[in-house]
């Protein structure tokens, strides 16, 4: 096996047994790069010279027996937005390129103090903006390293192809509505949303600077379940804390301990709000009969208030009337990917009630959704969607109380990867994403699965947004697919061990996305 196809805890064990060197496993991942980077585009800044230095400061370390900690010389890479110290975190904004880090990010802090090497960081869309496609005038576009005509999914868009191509072995981004879980799920590899604030988010930079309504969270992203637990014990809450008092010093637990068998486990396989993929429900199926086949108890638990949360999230996060994009943009060019939510943004008040009247009338309904929610709002109105968030998420723990469920299985999101050029009018199917991100709830993806040829074709056609996901399943054949699991806030490690249990069953079977050879 070569390094580039190695999990982390496989390199960690090999540098331990002392049949690798870190300088060797660098030296391997730049030579992969080399080899896939000029068509994926993952990279927007590789620390060569310093990632060889610090390796073998880690392998004369160990050949001393010091060892920092669980992470001592496994290379990791960072999404751009993470501060890393004398580098600008741009957002993919040339406005933000003078804007250099003082220090690193609290975790990126403590990834390095526990022996990691950063490979480097990677690229985002412009200003964070789209869950498909990734491209930014500083930058450039990244695809996806299972297509390179489909988008890697967004915003942590370089870490998801990187780690999927084999340029790095795993890594931090941020989730706002999807961010790490859309390229997750889209490259076929794992990613995790802990509970918000389970991790310091201090230096990570956003977007919408001050919006507190729906709260962006750092986390792991990764090949294997495996490697995502390695990096939360190996940066548990404990350890956040002394840096950013902001993050309760709650341990994480042993999810290796949990008997995945003995859970109550509630699913969904439709929200409601739009119905996934055929590839999509497939997975959500076999995911489900591999718990069944366990001994897991089963509860059907759709999700409550589903629409409104929609709705919801889209309005709060909108209520400054885009006010801070503005500001963040200024008079920069807006990427295709970005110009369709830029100018539904722009539209003005009376124009964007009437536009919301008359979709319903022409069977638009949910883009009425979209247009009537987005949009400034007085102080009064931000307050009472504070409210409703407040009794939706009452509403949402109080289902899982009387269900008594220990885990919420549900599909990892609608469609697998989209092409370029076909995101710009598709974001509403973040819905199964951003609820979490709402209620703070953590929530990771799994990969199950590849399309198959018969699942390419959309069978109902409601309204415009299923005929964009017909148009992105009809080339879909061969990408990946993934289920998604979901916990209630600080029960984080049944979670992981849901998704454990998931891909190891999954990885033994057929139609399981491995790397890439090659990017295609």
């Amino acid at each position: 096996m070569k390094v580039y196809q190695m999990t982390g805890t496989e390199i960690l064990a090999a540098l331990e047994r002392g049949e690798l060197s870190s300088v060797e496993v660098v030296k391997s991942l730049h030579e992969r790069a080399d080899a896939v980077e000029p068509k994926v585009n993952g990279f927007a800044h590789q620390f060569r010279q310093q990632a060889l230095a610090e390796a073998e400061r880690c392998d004369e370390e160990r050949a001393r027996g010091q060892v920092r900690g669980p992470l001592h010389g496994l290379p990791i890479s960072v999404k751009e937005n993470i501060d890393t110290q004398g580098l600008a975190s741009t957002l993919g904004v040339e406005g933000r390129l003078v804007k250099v880090a003082d220090k690193d990010a609290v975790t990126v802090q403590l990834a390095k103090a526990s022996g990691a090497i950063v490979l480097g960081k990677t690229n985002v869309p412009q200003a964070l903006l789209s869950p498909m496609q990734c491209e930014n005038p500083v930058f450039g576009a990244t695809h996806n390293p299972w297509a390179l005509t489909h988008g890697p999914g967004g915003s942590s868009s370089g870490e998801g192809a990187v780690i999927a191509s084999g340029s790095s072995v795993l890594g931090f981004g941020t989730d706002l509505g999807g961010s790490i879980r859309f390229p997750a799920s889209y490259c076929g590899i794992v990613g995790f949303k802990p509970t918000s604030n389970r991790w310091s988010n201090q230096g990570a930079t956003s977007a919408l600077a001050g919006q507190e309504l729906v709260k962006a969270q750092m986390g792991p992203m990764a090949r294997s379940v495996d490697d995502i637990i390695l990096l939360m014990k190996a940066l548990d809450s404990p350890k956040h804390w002394p840096l950013d008092p902001r993050v309760p010093p709650l341990p994480l637990g042993d999810p290796d301990a949990i008997d995945v068998s003995k859970l109550r486990i509630g699913y969904f396989d439709n929200d409601g709000f739009i119905t996934p993929a055929a590839s999509v429900l497939r997975a959500h199926t076999k995911a489900l009969d591999i718990l069944s086949d366990l001994g897991a108890e089963l509860v059907h638990m759709p999700p409550v208030h589903q629409r409104e949360v929609v709705q919801l999230y889209v309005g709060g996060v909108s209520s400054d009337g885009m006010k801070t994009l503005r500001g963040l943009l200024q008079d920069e060019k807006i990427v295709d990917a970005n110009k369709v939510m830029w100018r539904a943004g722009h539209l003005p008040l009376r124009l964007r009630h009437a536009v919301g009247k008359m979709l319903p009338m022409l069977g638009q309904a949910r883009m009425a959704d979209l247009v009537s929610s987005i949009g400034e709002k007085d102080v009064a109105t931000f307050w009472s969607l504070v409210a409703k968030r407040s009794q939706f998420q009452r509403a949402a723990f109080d289902a899982w109380e009387k269900a008594g469920v220990d885990v919420v299985v549900c599909p990892g999101g609608v469609t697998p990867a989209v092409p370029d050029g076909m995101g710009h009018d598709f974001s509403m199917v973040f819905s199964y994403f951003g609820r979490y991100n709402l209620f703070g709830m953590p929530a990771g993806v799994v990969p199950m699965t590849t399309v198959q040829p018969h699942e390419t074709t959309r069978q109902t056609l409601q309204d415009r947004i299923d005929k964009r996901a017909a148009a992105v399943e009809a080339q879909s054949l061969g990408l990946p697919v993934s289920v998604q699991v979901v916990g209630l806030p600080w029960n984080d490690a049944p979670v992981l061990a849901t998704m454990k249990t998931l891909q190891r069953a999954a990885r033994s079977r057929q139609f399981y996305p491995l790397t890439p050879v090659q990017p295609a």
